[in-house]
């Protein structure tokens, strides 16, 4: 923050009073305030790890059906609809640390990833057991929702800077 408001030409002065004036703004927080925060933080990385699995879920059927680029189109979709969701509510929430936005914008789609893996190899199976041959790449399917997953936050984190 700090650093913001010099480039918009604060002098140290007015720096020094903002930075008062914030600390004496979250002392006075309601403690029932501080808990609400924690838990949207909290409810927000259930929402995530829920939703990967949801996705997984509803990818199953355009997988098996699907041996075109369209099924990791629909990855790519979801995990960015995911991905964007949880940037518009984490956005909002200033107390955030770095190791916060970490923590979501890594755990979630390393979940995702592993449970797509053990999902798309399933599909694999059951595909070759019914005759179908709707092969999919695993690694490639993880690497597709990682990418679309992180999009909407390193969107966030360009447009924060200027």
């Amino acid at each position: 923050m700090r650093k913001n408001l010099y480039l918009k030409g604060w002098s140290e002065e007015e720096v020094k009073y903002a930075e008062k004036v914030i600390r004496k703004a979250e002392k006075k927080k309601h403690p029932h305030v501080k808990k609400l925060e924690t838990c949207l933080y909290w409810f927000t990385l259930i929402i995530g790890i829920i939703g990967t699995l949801l996705i997984s879920l509803i990818l199953i059927p355009v997988l098996l059906i699907n041996s075109t680029a369209w099924g990791y189109v629909l990855t790519g979709v979801f995990a960015f609809l995911l991905g964007a969701l949880i940037i518009l509510i984490v956005k909002d929430l200033e107390w955030l640390e770095h190791h916060h936005h970490l923590l979501i914008s890594l755990l979630i789609p390393i979940i995702a990833i592993f449970n797509l893996f053990i999902v798309v190899n399933r599909i694999n199976l059951l595909s070759h057991s019914l005759g179908l041959n709707n092969f999919h790449n695993p690694t490639l399917i993880g690497a597709t929702y990682f990418i679309c997953f992180i999009l909407p936050y390193a969107l966030f984190l360009t447009l924060k800077r200027k």
